[in-house]
């Protein structure tokens, strides 16, 4: 067998004692990582070769790895799909919430035009009836409207913004389109006080408008007023028209009063008592006519 000497065996002039195979050894040593990976690469480039080419497939593997990672996954995804959807909706209700409050001054606005409208309307159908009476039954009337009220529970009294330098003069008839309001007792520049038929102190001789029988309209309350002196003989009903009788300088004659509502007979008494509901609501007055002479 012939042995070889290393470098430094030579240098020396001295044999070496390693043997060839341990050479080799060593050698083999040194390749078997390099070989290693070569294999593992081949390896890797064949499965992915394979699976190019063949229909996917889930090793077990796999799916353990999948059904551990997708509840995680569908929490996460449920999570955010979640937080998502409460983030729009609280910027759709911001919205919303926004355009609700302009909508709603918006209405508000228009409810408030719209009950002007309907107020001009209504003052303006009371005003041409009035304007209309005047035309047909007293062409020198003067319109007025109702400026104040009388609060006190022993006064029924009004006050109109027509006064002496109108031609308005105390003692003169008020009415509207529907009957007798009072007359004037007293009178300002600009102002005119009106007591009213419901007041205790008003009195207008009146005739029943069926049978003509005579008596006299006293105010009794806030509603309502009393025919007085009406003999015991006379017809009266209850529906019966009550009418001035012309008497008098302040009241013309056939203005209407009211209506009969109740008629009573004392059973010693000379005369009727009769209740009559005014013609004219008198607690909603607004605008009257001044019968000016």
């Amino acid at each position: 067998m012939r042995w070889t000497c290393c470098a430094e065996c030579r240098s020396e002039h001295v044999r070496c004692a390693t043997p060839p195979y341990e050479t080799m050894k060593v050698l083999s040593e040194r390749w078997k990582p390099i070989a290693f990976f070569f294999c593992l690469a081949l390896v890797a480039l064949t499965l992915i070769t394979v699976k190019t080419r063949l229909v996917p497939h889930i090793s077990f593997f796999e799916s353990w790895i999948v059904s551990a990672v997708m509840p995680l996954q569908e929490a996460v995804s449920g999570g955010i799909y979640s937080v998502q959807n409460i983030w729009d909706s609280y910027i759709n209700l911001i919205h919303v919430r926004r355009e609700n409050s302009r909508l709603q001054q918006q209405v508000e606005a228009l409810q408030g035009q719209l009950h002007r409208y309907q107020e001009a309307y209504l003052q303006q159908q009371r005003l041409q009836e009035i304007l209309d009476f005047r035309a047909s039954t007293f062409p020198k009337a003067l319109a007025a409207e109702v400026v104040g009220i009388d609060p006190s529970q022993w006064a029924e009294a009004i006050t109109i913004n027509k006064g002496q330098k109108h031609g308005v003069q105390k003692d003169v008839a008020i009415v509207t389109p529907h009957g007798l309001v009072g007359r004037t007792i007293e009178v300002a520049p600009r102002y005119a006080a009106v007591l009213l038929i419901t007041d205790r102190r008003s009195a207008v001789d009146a005739l029943v408008q069926r049978t003509r029988a005579r008596g006299i309209v006293v105010g009794k309350s806030r509603r309502l007023t009393e025919l007085r002196y009406v003999d015991f003989h006379e017809d009266i009903r209850v529906g019966d028209q009550i009418i001035s009788s012309g008497l008098g300088d302040v009241y013309p004659k056939g203005l209407l009063i009211g209506t009969v509502s109740s008629v009573r007979a004392k059973p010693y008494g000379l005369f009727h008592e009769v209740e009559v509901q005014p013609a004219v609501d008198l607690a909603k007055l607004e605008e009257v006519l001044v019968l000016v002479p």
